[in-house]
Order: C-alpha cells, then sequence, then structure tokens
C-alpha cells in the first residue's frame, strides 16, 4: 500500500540522516585541514544545513564556514562569523569556539579582538568531544594568542604566553609539534637564531594538518634569514609556496621571499616581490613586509612610492606594532 511506502521511507531517511551528517561533516572536515578544498567546505556545510542539526552541529558548521573564509580570503565575511563565534563561546563555554574566533581576528589583524576573547567568561568543564578536552582547547586558543602579542610588538608576552602553553604539557600531538614552530619563530625575532635551528628539529611536519605545512616552511625560511643563510632561506619560502593551500599563505610567502632579497640587497628584485605580495587578494596582516617594502622603495630613490607603501601598513594593519614605525617614516618624511 502507499502509505506503507511512504512511511517505509520516511523511517529509512530518519534512521540515516545522522549517520549521513556525520559521514559529510567528517568530509568537510578533510576538505578544510587536508586538502585544502575550501568551496568544498562550504558546499558541505550547506548540505548538512538542508538536512538539520541540532545546537551543537550548528555551531560547528559555523566554524567550518569561518574557517573557509578565512582560507578564501574573504575576510569581512569571516570576521562577521568570528563575532558570531565569540558570543557563543562565552554563552557555553566553549574553548573551541573562542580558538576559531581567535584564529580568524588575527588574521584580519585583530589583535586586541583576539586577547579580548579570552576575558571575561568561564570555560565548560566537560569535554565537548573525546579529540579535544578543555585542557586541549584552551592550551590551542593560548597558543594562538601568541601570535597576536608578537603582532602588537610585545614579544615578551608572547613568550611568556607560549611558555604558560608548554609548562601544562597538555598531552595534544598537533600541539606538540606546533609548539616548537612558534617558539622559534619567537627566537628568531628576538636575537636566538641558533636556538631557533635546534627548535624546529623537534618538529615533525606530518603532526601538523596539510594545510599549514607553508606555515613550518616559512618559519624555516624566517630562521635562516635570520642567520644570513639567504639561499637556504629562499629555498624553504619557495618551497612553501609549493605547499600553500590558503591565500594567506601565498602572499606570506611572497612577502618572505621579498624580505630574503631585500637582506641580500636585491633591491629591485625585494620590491617585484613585495608589491606582488601587496596585489594579492588578501590584505590582512602583513604590516612588517609592508614597511619593509617601503623602506626598499626608499633604498631605490622611489619615495612617494615609498610613502604609499608605509600608508598601507596603517590602512592594512594599523594595530601591529610595524604600524606605529610606518607613522614615524611618514611623519619624518613629511
Amino acid at each position: 500500500m502507499p502509505w506503507l511506502a511512504l512511511a517505509l521511507f520516511v523511517m529509512i531517511a530518519v534512521l540515516l540522516r545522522q549517520p549521513v551528517i556525520g559521514a559529510l561533516f567528517a568530509l568537510a572536515e578533510e576538505c578544510s585541514f587536508h586538502w585544502g578544498a575550501y568551496r568544498g567546505t562550504l558546499g558541505l556545510t550547506r548540505a548538512i544545513g538542508l538536512l538539520g542539526a541540532d545546537a551543537f552541529m550548528r555551531r560547528s558548521l559555523l566554524q567550518l564556514r569561518v574557517h573557509a573564509h578565512e582560507a578564501l580570503g574573504e575576510t569581512a565575511r569571516a570576521v562577521e562569523g568570528a563575532r558570531r563565534l565569540a558570543d557563543e563561546a562565552r554563552a557555553v563555554g566553549d574553548w573551541s569556539l573562542a580558538n576559531t574566533a581567535i584564529n580568524t581576528f588575527i588574521n584580519a589583524g585583530l589583535y586586541r579582538e583576539a586577547l579580548e576573547v579570552e576575558r571575561g567568561w568561564e570555560p565548560q568543564e566537560e569535554p565537548i568531544s573525546e579529540e579535544w578536552g578543555p585542557d586541549e582547547q584552551s592550551a590551542l586558543a593560548r597558543f594562538n594568542l601568541c601570535e597576536a602579542h608578537y603582532n602588537l610588538g610585545d614579544w615578551e608576552a608572547a613568550s611568556e604566553c607560549l611558555r604558560a602553553v608548554e609548562e601544562a604539557a597538555v598531552d595534544e600531538p598537533m600541539l606538540r609539534q606546533a609548539i616548537p614552530m612558534q617558539r622559534a619563530w619567537i627566537q628568531a625575532h628576538t636575537g636566538h637564531e641558533a636556538d631557533a635551528l635546534a627548535t624546529l628539529d623537534q618538529l615533525n611536519r606530518k603532526g601538523i594538518p596539510r594545510v599549514y605545512w607553508s606555515e613550518v616552511a616559512f618559519t624555516r625560511a624566517a630562521v635562516l634569514l635570520a642567520m644570513r643563510r639567504y639561499d637556504e632561506a629562499a629555498s624553504e619560502a619557495r618551497a612553501g609556496l609549493k605547499f600553500a593551500r590558503r591565500v594567506a599563505s601565498t602572499r606570506n610567502g611572497l612577502f618572505m621571499l621579498g624580505r630574503i632579497a631585500l637582506a641580500e640587497g636585491r633591491l629591485e628584485e625585494a620590491a617585484r616581490h613585495f608589491e606582488a605580495g601587496a596585489a594579492h587578494p588578501y590584505k590582512g596582516q602583513g604590516g612588517g613586509a609592508l614597511l619593509a617594502w617601503g623602506d626598499c622603495l626608499e633604498k631605490l630613490g622611489r619615495g612617494e612610492r615609498a610613502r604609499e607603501a608605509w600608508r598601507l601598513v596603517l590602512e592594512r594593519d594599523p594595530q601591529s606594532a610595524a604600524a606605529r614605525e610606518a607613522g614615524s617614516r611618514l611623519g619624518a618624511a613629511g
């Protein structure tokens, strides 16, 4: 009878809905963190939404969408979602939501907003998954806050923040691999280049999601640059560009090549790399490289173009320490 067939179809659909949602969500995560297929992530999250989702799944879908928009360079949309996640994080005490908001704000150059996410709310006591309990979630969030500190120019606060994460002794494999990368970046920028290279020897790239492998290469490039091993630094920067899946990674690689060429005194080449980075669709952060671009242009005798580059620092990365330096240069030039 027709009504029996309809009832059977409805029953099967109900029974299969949760497994299908789970499978699609797992696929969306793979798209985001392994393949870098961010358009696929957005399509899958829309499909899951059509199937219906509880409050927890809706928050998880929002996280994936925010991450995808950030990775695609759709910064305004990502920040809009991050503000919602920050509010949700405070409402339900979820460090995972907080961490996604923190990462997105930092990507957009909103370092103070990233630091503010952590303040004024209590994290939940029960883990939201078997893989990431509250200790791991809070450690990862605080690990990422190191970047907010040093972009604001406070390398000591960044180092202290990372030390607190290390002392928490969280037993999470990905975080254990990410800590040496962050530590080496700080060491390379605070006069401890040899220590930074030794720190990187502790890192196994395969323990970090595939879409962040480029950042491992750029960290090694920064260390080698600080040690004046320019050919090796450039090789690492080019390797990082080959690994790049996120638009920010591509832009960062272009800026890194510019820094290396500038340090070697190859000013015309450096200017070309900096200009390519500045023209890239991703416009977040990057104040230090834009500042260096202006310095490069000034050395080439292109004073007006140099001032344009320094003004870009104020426009695109206004909270950064580089913005204060750009303001000083513009004041002196004016």
